[in-house]
């Protein structure tokens, strides 16, 4: 179910820092692996996807920029 949207916002994060290899540095994961997640061939962790949601939020900033990091809390 998350394999559509992790994967949409996947490749707006590659669209916005200049492509999927850029995205694989950005993300610390090989290439190979990322060029599966951003079609959706394979979902990606949730971890690559948050760190996707920061690049997109950060838009054309992202280039260039140390990555954010953010941390769900859980209430419970």
């Amino acid at each position: 179910m998350n394999a559509g949207i992790y994967a949409d916002m996947l490749h707006r994060a590659a669209t916005t820092l200049g492509g999927v290899s850029r995205l694989a540095l950005r993300l610390e994961a090989p290439p190979e692996v990322v060029r599966k997640w951003v079609p959706g061939t394979e979902e990606a962790p949730l971890a690559a996807f948050l760190e996707a949601l920061d690049v997109v939020a950060q838009g054309p900033y992202a280039k260039g920029r140390r990555p954010l990091r953010v941390a769900a809390i859980r209430n419970g």
